[in-house]
């Protein structure tokens, strides 16, 4: 629609600049190829055909890849027509020749699709559409029923701004999985190919840029249905042909340190603890220790600071990766990144020391850098599976396949192949003292394609112990990263599911609970599990929520944490981390961090966010502060209305920077502003910068 000019983005200007890609180049003209002024009224044909060859196929007209190559094929007017009815195929083809004088005019076409129509016998359409039609239609009419307001079309947030991200997907997923509070699993992968920018120059959200949770389901489903509405009266003809016989030819490293004194935690001393003497505790801890850019593996962004998991012979230091990451995890012993490249690298946690390397660039294979394609898709050299690193073990892939490797030196403990020849490892494995789990789908999934599941395997052997399918395959190509696992704690894996959230037994994969809740995001603690989603109440001042929920059944609990709403298409606040007694909520629309008491709601106390161009981390519980960075400083805030808040500047920090020129050919992910990474455990905090640099330093 957009293409079109029917539909515009909010924030979009109507202006154009010297070298800006004015639509996009999958759904373009030879004559737009060749220059503004070479388009005439034929030009419409074209497009409108290339449209409705991906409406009916699926497929992108003149398919994916580099800009540069997708551009050639359209001013060649290269398109696959195959798998379509060839009375449909008669009539695009001629829409999609070279020469526009050979095209039909647009009098001619609705007197071609209006024959077709009345050809048919029984025009409808394909049974998957109209299932998924009714379950659109069914949750509008909920939606109605409630006589809540409907929301408006939300423009993307600003790669400042609000993981993933957000992004996609969430986070790339298939681009990377974007994980954490912020992003449904934050770090955990880019959230959304159907984020991308057009004239409104607004970036999507890509690895690492933690924006907050994804809208619900409920969201998607009232766009969805009017979208629906739009094409099928788009199509015409079209869909009077394909109708019905047509052929397409466990623990997650540590409780959360919450205090039983509540909001404030005035009588705790001391913020870093000591930890036990004891030699097998010790170690227990150190096996343990985990940290990725949400907290740890139960995604609630309560990282507790023991003085036994400091990095042995820590001091402060400053490094520099070889190349940009994507996303990175860390234990006492070293700091693991996919980099945007495709490649891991890893470093020593004490010194900053290189201490292995993992993949490979093929200079002949014409990518060497991770991005999103003209029609969405996202495209990355080597690997796309961000590390987990847990207790001296790092899980990556290489080559597409499973590697659980130590973490100090980089040798390959056990590995696992793919499930099957067509599914990729995406979204960042969860490791628990028995098992690692990890997501597997199609990146690419086509009508008969299996659809995402859960893989765990053993810890010791990498055998595998079981399986779960998560979802539809055409519904999680359609929304990247849609379905994975959100969170581990206590031996319990909390995932997506067809309905809604499902908790598992990490171990057997029993199922041990169900809701119909679908969560924007994830966080679980010791008494509950808190899930991202929109308030029901039908008030016309509808503010978004945290549901509470058991933490194995995942029945609602007592009355969810509520904050208001974001006006207008503003991003809503978040909560990026809780813990029993504090939620931390992060407001990107006023620049603001806030912590609440996650038992009344109330606010205890806010802070100002610093006005950067690069976006500050997401904001943690580490002991007794909050804790986040810019790209200068580290700040900490108290967690009631006791203390004050604290600035260091950071050693080594690139600081703040202008946003990046546009760049017509696409959104190269190590090009775009992301916010840095907090790793803190011990007292430490790893701070990772979204160019490659790195700085330790003890947190005040």
């Amino acid at each position: 629609m957009i293409d079109f000019g029917v539909a515009r983005v909010q924030a979009a200007s109507t202006m154009t600049s010297t070298g800006l890609l004015v639509g996009t180049p999958g759904f373009m003209s030879p004559e737009h190829v060749a220059g503004g002024r070479h388009v005439v009224a034929a030009s419409d044909v074209f497009c409108l055909a290339s449209v409705l060859t991906y409406a009916v196929t699926g497929r992108d007209p003149f398919g994916d890849g580099p800009v540069a190559a997708v551009l050639y094929r359209v001013s060649q007017a290269e398109t696959d027509l195959t798998g379509m009815p060839e009375e449909l195929r008669s009539v695009l083809a001629a829409c999609l020749v070279r020469d526009p004088d050979e095209r039909p005019a647009p009098a001619d076409l609705v007197e071609r699709f209006g024959a077709l129509r009345e050809a048919a016998s029984a025009p409808e359409w394909p049974e998957p559409v109209r299932a998924r039609t009714a379950e659109a239609r069914r949750d509008v009419e909920q939606l109605c029923a409630s006589r809540r307001p409907l929301l408006p079309v939300p423009v993307w947030p600003e790669a400042a701004g609000v993981g993933h991200p957000a992004t996609a997907q969430d986070g790339p997923a298939t681009a990377p999985g974007q994980g954490g509070a912020e992003q449904a699993g934050a770090g955990r992968g880019p959230d959304g190919a159907h984020r991308l920018p057009t004239m409104s120059g607004s970036p999507p959200r890509v690895p690492g840029d933690a924006t907050g949770p994804a809208r619900s389901r409920r969201r998607r489903a009232v766009l969805g249905i009017v979208a629906v509405g739009v094409v099928a009266a788009a199509l015409g003809g079209a869909l009077a042909v394909w109708g019905p016989g047509a052929s397409d030819g466990g623990e997650g490293g540590g409780s959360d340190g919450a205090s039983s004194e509540g909001p404030g935690r005035g009588g705790r001393s001391g913020w870093v603890e000591p930890g036990p003497r004891d030699p097998a505790a010790v170690k227990k801890l150190i096996a343990r220790a985990e940290v990725s850019a949400g907290g740890t593996a139960d995604a609630s962004g309560a990282v507790p600071q023991i003085a036994t998991q400091r990095p042995k012979g820590w001091k402060a230091w400053q490094g520099r990766l070889s190349h940009a990451p994507m996303g990175c995890s860390a234990d006492t012993r070293a700091l693991v990144c996919l980099l945007t490249n495709g490649t891991y690298e890893a470093v020593r946690t004490s010194d900053g020391k290189r201490l292995w390397t993992s993949g490979k660039i093929d200079p002949e294979s014409g990518m060497d850098e991770a991005y999103y394609g003209p029609s969405g898709s996202f495209f990355m050299p080597g690997d796309r599976l961000e590390p987990g690193v847990r207790g001296g073990r790092a899980a990556i892939a290489r080559d597409g396949v499973l590697h659980l490797r130590d973490s100090a030196t980089g040798k390959v403990l056990w590995k696992a192949q793919p499930p099957d020849g067509r599914r990729v490892f995406t979204r960042a494995p969860f490791l628990d003292d028995d098992v690692v789990l990890v997501v597997a789908q199609v990146p690419y999934v086509q009508e008969d394609d299996p659809a995402p599941s859960l893989y765990a395997y053993d810890a010791a052997t990498g055998r595998l112990r079981w399986e779960k399918t998560l979802g539809e395959a055409a519904r999680a190509k359609a929304e990247l990263n849609l379905y994975g696992v959100r969170a581990l704690r206590d031996g319990v894996v909390y995932a997506d599911q067809k309905r809604g959230l499902a908790a598992y037994d990490a171990r057997t994969g029993d199922l041990l609970g169900q809701s119909d809740e679908t969560c924007g995001a994830v966080l679980a603690t010791a008494k509950a599990v808190l899930c991202a989603t929109d308030d029901e109440s039908g008030s016309p001042a509808a503010r978004t929520a945290m549901l509470r929920l058991t933490p194995r059944t995942l029945k609602r609990m007592d009355g969810p944490l509520r904050f208001p709403a974001p006006k207008g298409e503003e991003p809503a606040p978040f909560v990026t981390a809780v813990d029993d007694a504090v939620a931390v909520v992060k407001d990107s629309r006023a620049g603001r961090v806030l912590v609440h008491d996650v038992r009344t709601g109330k606010s205890l106390y806010a802070e100002r966010t610093p006005k950067d161009k690069v976006p500050p981390s997401a904001p943690l519980i580490l002991g007794n502060r909050v804790v986040y960075a810019s790209n200068a400083a580290l700040y900490t805030l108290p967690l009631g209305d006791g203390g004050k808040a604290t600035r260091l500047p950071v050693p080594g920090a690139p600081g703040d920077r202008p946003e990046p020129p546009p760049n017509a050919a696409g959104t190269v992910i190590s090009e775009t502003l992301r916010p840095p990474t907090v790793l803190a455990l011990g007292g430490v905090a790893h701070i990772v910068y979204d160019e490659g640099r790195i700085s330790s330093v003890a947190i005040p």
